[in-house]
This record gives C-alpha cells, structure tokens and sequence, in this order.
C-alpha cells in the first residue's frame, strides 16, 4: 500500500514566531540529528528552519550578533513548500520534482485542513521511497513466481486436456467409424424403402456426431496454436461446384433455392487453404438453410485483385431466413453461443461452427462479418487474400502414367493392421468394393512378422493398437533390410488433435485416413499409394 505524508513525518520541535535566534541555536546544538524546525503561529505553520541554512547565517561574520537577539522569522524560509498529511508519498515527489526542487534539501511543512501536523525531509523521503521498492519488489518477486506457478499449471492443465481430448477423440470415433462405416456399406446392398430410411437416419446421426468431434477438436487446436494451414493451389470454380453439390439436396428438401454465382477468377487459380475455406464456407451455407423454412440462399464468390499476384477473395452468403434478433447480434461469433434457447431447440447445434469460422479467418489474415434483419434474413460474409497461383516451372518432361492401367486389381495383396473387430469389419467391407481381399492381424508386432513371411503390397495400418503400436511398427518395417521396408502403409487414426498426421509421415507412413473412414477417402489413398509404389519401382527398374 502506498504511504501517505503523514507516515514519514520527522519528530521535530516547534518554535512560535517570537522565538530568538539563540533559542533555536540551542535547539540545534543539543541535538545533532535535527535537521529542521517549524516556525507555527496559533497552530498554523509560518515558516521552516533548517539545520543547514541556520547555521550558514550564524557562522557568517557578524551572525551570531545580528540574530541571536532577532526573532527567528529573520532566519526562516517564510514560504515552505506545504503539502495536505493525506498526500501519497508518490504524489509529494512528483510535485517536488516538478515545481520545488528546493524542497529536497529545505524539507517540506505536513498539515491537515491547515493546521500544523509536522515536517519532514529529503532524508526520510528517500528512506520511505526505499523502503516502498523494496516492498514492492518483493511483491513483484512473489507476484512472479506465483505466475510462474500459475503457468506450470496451466501447461499442465492444457495438456491433460489435449491429452483427455486426443484419448476422447480416438475412443469416440473407434466406435462411430463402426457405426458410419457399416451405414456405407448397407448403401451398398439391395434395400427397401424402409431400411433405406433407417440407414439414411444412422448416417445423418453419426454425421452429427462426427461434426460436433471436430468442431471440439477445432477449438481446441486453434486455442492451443496447433492450427496449421495447409496452402497450395485450388480451383474456385471447383470449390463452388463441391458445395453446390453437397447442399443442393438438403435445399431441395426444405423446398429453398439454392445458388452460387463465382465472378473474377476466370480460368485462374489461388493458393489458399482451400479444405479449410470450404469449411468455413459449408458451415456459412449449412446455417443459412437450417435457419430459411421458405423463399432463398444464395451465395457470391468474388475476387478482386490487389495487383497481379494478389486477390482478395469476398465470399457472401444470403437468405430469407428468421434472422438474427439485435441483442443476440454481439455474441454470434462467441463459442457455445446460438441466438437463444429457441434456436437450440428447433434447430440443434453446439454453437461452435461461427467461433470456428472467425478464428480459421483471422488465421488466413482475413476478416468476417454479419448483417441481420430480425424475420427478414441474414447475409454472412468473410474475406481473405489469396495468392494467385501461375503454376510451376518444371525443367524437362515427364511421364503421365495416371490411366495407364488401374490401380486395383485382384492381385493385389493387402495386410490390416487392426486391433478392433468392428472396424476389422468395416476394411474387410471397404476393400471388397474396391474387390480387394485382406490379411488380418490385431497388431503392430504381428504385422511385422507377417510383412516378413509372406509379400504385400500394401499396408492399412491403425495406429493404437496393443503390443506395438501402428508408429512403432511403420518405424520396425522401415528398418528392414527386405523389399517388405518400401510396401506402401496407409494410416488409419482416430486421433484427430495431437498432430497425428504429422507423426504418422515422420514414422515412414506413406498417407493417413481419418477415422470415421470415408470411403471415397480410403478409395483415393489406396489409388495414390499404389500408383506411387509402380512409379518407384518403374524407375529402379
């Protein structure tokens, strides 16, 4: 707490204004710690003695004889520096500072509503300015090793989180890769009418579920500084045609049009995340029909160029929908927020996708807003810069080997590395689509001695599993002197939050593939995994 005047106040007697020279001679010369005497009149201050200037006076030539017999307002500063006993210390040295500085070797005159309370000086102002940094070093001392404390904590509590989510992450997409994995693979067979419909709503739950997974995961890597993009060259024409596709339908259903016009990229490229954008694009579209019952949603994908390398890319998103009420309007882009109970109710949702969109936007250095009539509509909108891509100069030609044969083929021999009997279940389906057939093993070891007895030519790997885990495994086959050490190995990993793709290459993994396992995803990996095995051994042959 800061000291006031009144606490560095220094015992010193007090003379009336009659008082003589001699008498205050006296006063200094029995004690040689005084340092200064208040001259006060009817309690009220007059005037300040102090030691030095006293003394200067009498020791001049005919000092001692012109004042001694004098009254002491002959030898005292008539004009004290006077400051209120309630003053902060801070406060008096500011002001001395400022306008007296005189006051540093004078000492100054403490009062309260004008009555005389006591003097001090320069001497107990220093100690009291000492004495309070070293009290507040102190405090800053234990101020910063309780936030020290208090961020080995937090380290510690951010990565029992991460820990907790990556753990929650692969024990609740285990199982849900069981449940939309076999929902695949019932679309597949003859259905009625009625069984179509039921796995049409086991599908649509899953997909729920798995959205919400990742809007956590999202979240969590985002706040944690996990978020990486991932940039290189997309198509916006493309990226219109995916999501025209994917809610063409949902808007059908609801009875809505649904459009999308794209202006100022024709025939270009930019570089950008575009995973990332269709991300916060689709979930702009999915609220928008969601929340329109009749009339439209359209939206508008325009670049403007920012000189020739650069484009900004505006990309609105419009309905006629219910609207946003004004007082709900400041919160939309907080997490776990909808516009009320109401919206919750009728329309689902975790009220994370909006945080989501506006933190993947201030990652791409972009901006994001809203405009909203309550009843009337909404339009969304974000920008981001964009980089417009040229393509690459390569030197020479090379060979295009995409379709010169297919790249699954019955002779295939594939080895799966899964622990789980579900999702055993769901490969063993997958690859018989795909008319592949499987080795099964329910873990890394096994998976090691099997590549060792017997020729593969492709490796579906999980990568929890019992024994020797899918990384240590990757890292054991690698390791082989064999040709079994260049069989292409496809990750299959329910963890989605603990940079597990990242691992999964740096173990030797070729690709990976997210549980749930899409079947179009897992299709693609195969293809590219086994095009690339021709390709290198085209060129060691």
């Amino acid at each position: 707490m800061s000291r006031l005047v009144r606490d560095v106040l220094v015992e010193a007697p007090t003379v009336a204004p009659t008082a003589r020279g001699e008498d205050v001679y006296e006063l200094f010369s029995h004690d040689d710690d005084l340092l200064v005497v208040a001259v006060v009149d009817n309690r009220h201050p007059v005037g300040l003695v102090t030691r030095d200037q006293f003394f200067l006076r009498m020791a001049d030539r005919h000092g001692r004889a012109l004042f001694s017999k004098r009254p002491i307002t002959f030898l005292m500063n008539k004009e004290p520096l006077i400051v209120e006993a309630s003053t902060p210390v801070e406060a008096l040295n500011a002001r001395i500072v400022r306008d007296r500085p005189s006051a540093l070797m004078e000492g100054f005159v403490a009062v309260r509503q004008g009555e005389f309370v006591g003097v001090g000086t320069s001497l107990e102002l220093f100690t009291a300015m000492a004495r309070e940094s070293e009290e507040r070093n102190h405090k800053l001392s234990a101020l910063a090793e309780q936030l020290g404390r208090a961020r080995i904590e937090a380290l510690a509590a951010s990565k029992a989180k991460s820990d907790f989510l990556a753990t929650m992450s692969h024990e609740i997409r285990t199982p849900l890769n069981g449940v939309l994995g076999i929902a695949q693979l019932l679309t597949a067979t003859d259905l009625d009418e009625e069984q179509t419909e039921f796995v049409r709503v086991i599908d649509d739950s899953g997909q729920i579920l798995l959205r919400l997974l990742n809007d956590i995961l999202d979240l969590s890597k985002i706040e944690a500084g996990k978020m990486d993009l991932d940039i290189h060259p997309f198509n916006p024409k493309q990226l219109a045609q995916d999501a025209q596709t994917l809610w063409q339908g949902r808007a059908r259903e609801k009875g809505i049009t649904f459009t999308i016009e794209v202006s100022g990229a024709e025939g270009r490229e930019f570089k950008g995340d575009p995973v990332r954008l269709k991300q916060i694009l689709f979930n702009l579209i999915g609220n928008a029909i969601k929340f329109t019952d009749q009339g439209m949603v359209d939206v508008s994908m325009v670049f403007h160029d920012i000189g020739r390398k650069r484009s900004v890319m505006r990309i609105e998103v419009r309905d006629s929908g219910c609207g946003i009420p004004l007082s709900a309007q400041e919160r939309m882009f907080t997490a776990f927020t909808q516009a009320d109970a109401e919206t919750t109710r009728r329309h689902g949702g975790s009220g994370l996708g909006l945080a989501i969109c506006k933190r993947l936007v201030d990652l791409m250095g972009g901006t994001i807003g809203f405009r909203s009539v309550e009843n009337e509509g909404s339009t969304f909108w974000f920008e981001v810069p964009l980089k417009v891509y040229f393509g690459e100069q390569t030197a020479g030609s090379t060979e295009d080997i995409a379709h010169e044969e297919e790249t699954a083929v019955t002779t295939t021999r594939v080895l799966v590395a899964e622990d789980n009997p579900v999702n055993q279940a769901v490969a063993k389906g997958f690859l018989k689509l795909k008319g592949l057939t499987a080795d099964y093993v329910e873990n890394g070891k096994l998976a090691l001695e099997a590549v060792q007895a017997r020729s593969y030519d492709l490796i579906l790997m999980d990568m929890e599993m019992p024994v020797m885990d899918g990384i240590a495994a990757t890292q054991a086959i690698r390791a082989l002197t064999s040709e079994a050490a260049t069989i292409p190995i496809i990750a299959l990993t329910a963890n989605a939050l603990s940079g597990a793709a990242e691992r999964c290459i740096a173990a030797g993994m070729s690709s990976h593939v997210s549980k749930p396992v899409e079947r179009d995803a897992l299709f693609s990996a195969i293809d590219a995994a086994l095009a690339m095995d021709r390709r290198e051994n085209r060129k060691v042959a």
